[in-house]
């Protein structure tokens, strides 16, 4: 199994990523049909969380609507899978507590939640990266607007000072839904240090780009890093899995 640090945790390089399961908008008409085939069925959310621990990646990015967490359970009590939780922003302290259950690794703040205190509400995105410190799981922040998140992150002005936390930043080599240009992005990435490790969403383009391609670019983009990836099916898996393999 390929496991990479990851602050003060060890996560598998592939995770089973979320997105799909819940309808996100980026999947356009095909979102509704696969929201309707999985959000409110946890079997079958869980039985592609467990191939992937198969294939020898036994860990998922959660998003923490309970469907999604009842799932990724059903799949622990079934393998030694690891788990990244995103809270949900609505209510984040009740999320947290109700996340628990699936004992994370990773916990990130929402990028809702990034993108809206992140320059004027600082303290508040702190004191919820605080409150996951103290249920034992690494922080992290997710953003939508990597260019202004990682620029802040950079910054001597940063809310974070030399405290470590990961990013959920999305990434890929078309530059698509990242809100910047890529090449922009990519330089404020190489800057960062083991402090900010980084685990990689959008990384396909909701299906733009081939798994190859968009590996290989992140892998020579920054490295090390993790990668959340959704999948529909077990064929999407070990064509994911196996590009993996080969590139690491």
């Amino acid at each position: 199994m390929n496991e990479l640090d990851f602050g003060t945790k060890r996560l598998p390089a592939l995770l089973c990523g979320s997105s799909p399961f819940m309808g996100a908008g980026q999947f356009g008409p095909k979102g509704l049909e696969w929201y309707q085939h999985f959000f409110n069925h946890p079997n079958r959310m869980s039985e592609l969380f467990s191939y992937f621990c198969e294939l020898g990646f036994p860990g998922a990015q959660v998003i923490g609507y309970s469907t999604i967490v009842e799932a990724a359970r059903q799949s622990q009590q079934q393998h030694s899978m690891k788990v990244a939780v995103s809270l949900l922003p609505e209510d984040w302290m009740q999320n947290l507590r109700d996340v628990q259950v699936l004992e994370p690794e990773v916990i990130f703040v929402h990028g809702a939640m990034t993108d809206e205190f992140l320059l004027n509400r600082g303290d508040e995105l702190v004191a919820c990266c605080d409150a996951i410190r103290e249920v034992g799981a690494f922080p992290g922040i997710s953003t939508h607007n990597p260019y202004e998140t990682l620029t802040h992150i950079l910054s001597d002005s940063s809310h974070f000072g030399s405290e470590s936390i990961g990013l959920l930043l999305p990434l890929n080599p078309k530059g698509w839904g990242l809100g910047a240009e890529i090449s922009a992005i990519s330089k404020l990435v190489m800057q960062l240090d083991q402090r900010n490790p980084i685990m990689a969403m959008k990384v396909l383009a909701a299906g733009r780009i081939q798994p190859e391609e968009a590996l290989s670019w992140l892998y020579e983009t920054v490295n090390p890093t993790i990668a959340a990836i959704g999948v529909t099916n077990k064929e999407e898996a070990q064509e994911l899995a196996s590009t993996v393999n080969n590139l690491l």
